[in-house]
């Protein structure tokens, strides 16, 4: 009888081991769940953020390539307007070229014009 006694004894104590180890197992699982809860709205958050800084990017990305377009065309423009300017310059030197030569035959005329004038008065 001494020695059941003994082995319900050691069975109680090893019942009482266990079941303390079970609780503080239950413990350390609650714990971990809620590191496990506090993680996955950690990890959503950034998702989340994620997902923001994604979109930010393709607007920014959108804009930059409108605004690269914006600079061809005004580069482009810039080019023909250039261009243009040269070509007035070009034809502002021209026309002054012609001017100067008129205004020197138009002189040379006025002169011969006056002289044949004073002869025919001379006359």
């Amino acid at each position: 009888m001494d020695k059941i006694k003994e082995k319900l004894e050691k069975l109680r104590i090893e019942s009482e081991t266990h079941a303390t180890r079970a609780t503080t197992a239950e413990a350390q699982i609650g714990e971990l769940k809620a590191d496990l809860s506090r993680h996955e709205t950690e990890a959503q958050g950034l998702r989340n953020r994620n997902t923001l800084l994604e979109e930010d990017l393709q607007r920014a990305e959108k804009k930059v390539a409108e605004l690269t377009e914006k600079t061809r065309n005004l580069e482009l423009t810039s080019e023909q307007a250039e261009r243009r300017a040269n070509q007035l310059d070009k034809d502002k030197t021209t026309l002054e070229k012609q001017l100067e030569d008129m205004t020197q035959k138009h002189n040379t005329v006025a002169e011969e014009l006056k002289t044949t004038l004073q002869s025919l008065e001379d006359m």
